[in-house]
């Protein structure tokens, strides 16, 4: 600490020898007790710490005068900045979509049969269809369409029930618009089929409301569930640019429907009116796959369904249940593709009578409806012979002519004796 102290104290004398010489280049230090510049009080603390530490006399002697640093023979410029013209933004032309291609969405082929398939299997009946007057269909297929984005279709103009509400008040009016399948020992409604929808010019899907009743159509579309409302006698088109199969449920006040759409159209600009250009192509429809046969390993039962499509993968689910399928157009179903040499060609674990909506069970809806449809499809049974009826007929008229003598007999039996 003393030393410290000390050396702190030689700081504080020379401060001002050392300020001087900092700021006087090329002139000679001076000594604290000799020559120019010497000052009573630096020299008497140089000479106590000269004596204090035994260090070099430099309280008496000046040292050499630092050479002048050397001055820069002109001021050094310093370049002002050009102003150069700001660089042009890049220029945003807006792209016309790009016409879909020819090839379809990247989706599991379902094979033919295999060798070893059955030859006979129940039927699934197709959904029945909807119930509309001529006239009335005519008059929605040819009413202005309204654009719809699928992705983000507007609220209904009215205030109408909740979805799953309105299905439930249709299952519950028991309404002869649906049918009633009894699967488990629980009743669950098969809906009709949706058959009111067509594909434009650009091959957008149309869907038209024939009805006298407004319609609510709910799909899965680019991530979430949506719905669209269509008035009744209206008609909308998708700008559906996302290619895929997309199952719907409909339901109305009295009507519960089921179907789908494709995409993959090129949605045009502006109003998109007119004609397409010469060179477009329209979108590729799925593949329907015409009498498949079908496992249902939860009631180990095979059913030939009349048409399936593939709808895709879905890896939320487990393997082996990660192929998606539309049966017959309205029933979502979850499996997987066989191998080609299988017996049959597909197997559901899954199936949803409504798309998007309602419960599933493991396949067995299926297979009460192909049992429901072998017990109304059984041939009638053959004509019995002739000979037993006229036989049987035969003796019974005998047995009642005998009768009849027996009695006209005991008849002319008692009148003889009462005439006696």
């Amino acid at each position: 600490m003393k030393a410290l102290g000390l050396a702190a104290a030689v700081v504080v004398a020379f401060a001002p020898l050392t300020a001087v010489v900092a700021l006087t280049p090329g002139v000679a230090e001076a000594a604290p007790c000799a020559g120019p510049g010497s000052n009573p009080v630096s020299c008497q603390h140089c000479r106590f710490y000269v004596s204090a530490y035994h260090t070099a006399n430099v309280c008496d002697s000046a040292p050499a005068p630092r050479p002048a640093q050397t001055q820069s023979p002109a001021p050094v410029q310093i370049p002002e900045p050009v102003n150069l013209p700001p660089e042009p933004l890049p220029t945003v032309v807006p792209t016309t979509p790009a016409p879909p291609t020819s090839v379809g969405p990247q989706t599991p082929t379902i094979s033919p049969p295999g060798a070893g398939s059955p030859r006979v299997a129940a039927l699934v009946p197709p959904p029945k269809g909807m119930d509309a007057p001529p006239p009335a269909v005519a008059a929605a297929r040819g009413a202005p369409a309204t654009r719809i984005n699928p992705a983000s279709p507007p609220p209904p103009p009215m205030q109408v029930y909740d979805f799953g509400q309105r299905v439930q008040n249709v299952v519950d009016a028991h309404s002869g618009n649906i049918d009633i399948v009894k699967v488990g020992g629980q009743a669950v409604a098969r809906p009709r089929h949706w058959d009111y929808i067509e594909y434009d010019d650009y091959g957008r899907p149309t869907l038209f409301n024939p009805l006298d009743e407004a319609m609510s159509f709910r799909y899965f579309y680019d991530g979430a569930y949506r719905e669209v409302f269509v008035p009744s006698g209206g008609r909308i088109v998708f700008d559906g640019a996302a290619p895929g199969l997309f199952p719907f449920t409909a339901v109305g006040e009295s009507h519960l429907a089921a179907g789908s759409f494709f995409g993959g159209a090129s949605v045009p600009l502006g109003a998109g009116e007119g004609k397409p250009p010469p060179d477009y192509k329209l979108p590729v429809p799925p593949a329907v796959y015409p009498d498949v046969l079908i496992s249902v390993p939860a009631d180990n039962q095979t059913v030939q369904v009349g048409q399936v499509e593939v709808v895709g993968r879905d890896e939320h689910q487990p393997p082996g249940s990660q192929d998606t399928f539309l049966l017959d157009d309205s029933t979502l179903a979850w499996g997987q593709i066989n191998d080609p040499a299988g017996s049959t060609q597909i197997k559901v674990t899954k199936a949803q009578p409504l798309p998007g909506y309602g419960p599933t069970d493991r396949g067995s809806y299926l297979v009460a409806l192909a049992t429901r449809q072998d017990l109304a499809a059984q041939p009638a049974p053959p004509p019995k012979p002739w000979w037993p009826s006229v036989l049987g007929y035969g003796s019974l008229a005998v047995a009642l002519i005998v009768i009849f003598w027996f009695m006209g007999r005991r008849g002319r039996s008692a009148e003889d004796n009462a005439g006696l």
